[in-house]
């Protein structure tokens, strides 16, 4: 299984269901995937990063072996890895 990056805001102590990012980590955890925590600023004009990965500034991205960037709605991205398809068909949708 490949490992993924998360890119998600600093604020990494927050853990509530409210924090987007939080969100799609603690689906990562329940699947029990491999991930690397990429932090970023908290405020949308400090990530050039992520901007330069997905083209948008917001968070949470999960960046591929391969570089390839997947954002959606947090929601429908902790969906996807809940029910086992994030490695199906790695593109920037849904």
């Amino acid at each position: 299984m490949e490992k993924v990056k998360l890119h998600r805001c600093s604020y990494t102590f927050l853990k509530t269901s409210m924090d987007p990012c939080y969100k799609v980590q603690k689906e990562l955890d329940k699947a029990n995937l491999p991930y690397e925590i990429v932090k970023q600023g908290f405020k949308k004009g400090t990530r050039p990063d992520v901007e330069k990965l997905s083209g948008q500034s917001k968070l949470p991205v999960i960046e591929f072996a391969d570089g390839t960037p997947y954002r959606a709605e947090s929601s429908d991205m902790a969906e996807r890895v809940s029910s086992g398809r994030l490695f199906q068909s790695q593109t920037s949708g849904p």
